[in-house]
């Protein structure tokens, strides 16, 4: 485990155990055994830390449940099966970050964390439909956002019994025993009128069609009004403080040009990393725009 995954974790046991407000960065650095300093050279802020934390084991679950995909030689139903039991087992083996979801977040009165959350619960939503889709294709599809919906709930509630309720339950078995009930009723189902239309549907399907893009538009813009605001309380002469400005409202104008140019966007940011203070807050604006930036020390 690398030093960042493992600062991370760290301050999800905490958070889950203390709660966000309760937990300090010191403690976190201590139990990582690292000085509070080397922790803001990962994370510019708590928040910071808690917003990757959540970003990075929602991306690891994920990333367990489709590497299921590979295997060739399985059915569509098994397939089902298997990716759903990673997922599973993936909720089973983080606990400390399923009780920080559901008990530890601070409120969401901070807009990219409730955009976070918001992308999170549509794109948990969509991957369960599009698992529906791969595994019963047309079957599936008069009713499938009323499917998504029970098959979601079937889980989550299962998934709760394990992580808040300590049982000890087979995931494997709940999730065969699930699709199982699933594939009854997909296979029952033709002459009913669907309560969950594309209508009913339509914000989860634009969001679905639409989030990448206007996500990453709207966390950029967000993101540069947090580095503007940041510069401006740099402890450093008027002309240095000018220039920083200077150089992010280039940076600003640049990432909204058609074709932004990435060597003129690196340049600005390896600029701007020249303060310290900022270095945290650039590295997410790096990763934002998919540019790989090593800040200078």
């Amino acid at each position: 485990m690398d030093r960042k995954e493992e600062i991370m974790q760290s301050a999800i046991r905490f958070f889950s155990e203390k709660g966000y407000f309760s937990t300090s960065v010191q403690e976190i650095a201590d139990d990582c055994k690292i000085s509070k300093g080397t922790l803001y050279q990962f994370f510019d802020s708590k928040e910071e830390l808690l917003i990757q934390a959540i970003e990075s084991n929602h991306k690891k679950m994920l990333q367990s449940a489709a590497n299921v995909n590979v295997d060739a030689s399985l059915s569509a139903k098994e397939k089902l099966i298997r990716k759903i039991a990673a997922q599973a087992d993936g909720f089973r083996n983080n606990k400390d970050f399923m009780v920080m979801l559901l008990r530890a977040l601070p409120p969401h009165d901070n807009p990219e964390i409730a955009l976070l959350m918001k992308r999170i619960k549509v794109t948990m939503t969509n991957w369960y439909k599009d698992c529906l889709l791969e595994a019963y294709g047309e079957k599936a599809e008069p009713y499938i956002w009323d499917f998504t919906i029970m098959f979601q709930g079937m889980l989550r509630e299962y998934i709760s019994l394990v992580i808040h309720d300590k049982k000890d339950i087979d995931v494997q078995r709940v999730a065969r025993f699930v699709v199982e009930r699933i594939d009854t009723m997909i296979g029952h189902t033709t002459d009913l009128v669907p309560v969950l239309t594309a209508s009913e549907m339509k914000e989860y399907m634009e969001c679905e069609d639409g989030m990448e893009s206007d996500t990453s538009v709207e966390e950029l813009d967000n993101l540069l009004e947090e580095l503007k605001g940041k510069a401006k309380r740099l402890p450093i002469p008027d002309k240095g403080r000018e220039e920083c400005l200077s150089a992010i409202q280039s940076l600003h104008n640049e990432c909204h040009e058609q074709e932004p140019r990435s060597f003129f966007i690196k340049a600005m940011l390896l600029y701007l990393a020249e303060n310290t203070e900022l270095k945290g807050l650039l590295r997410r604006i790096g990763a934002t725009l998919n540019v790989d930036i090593t800040a200078k020390p």
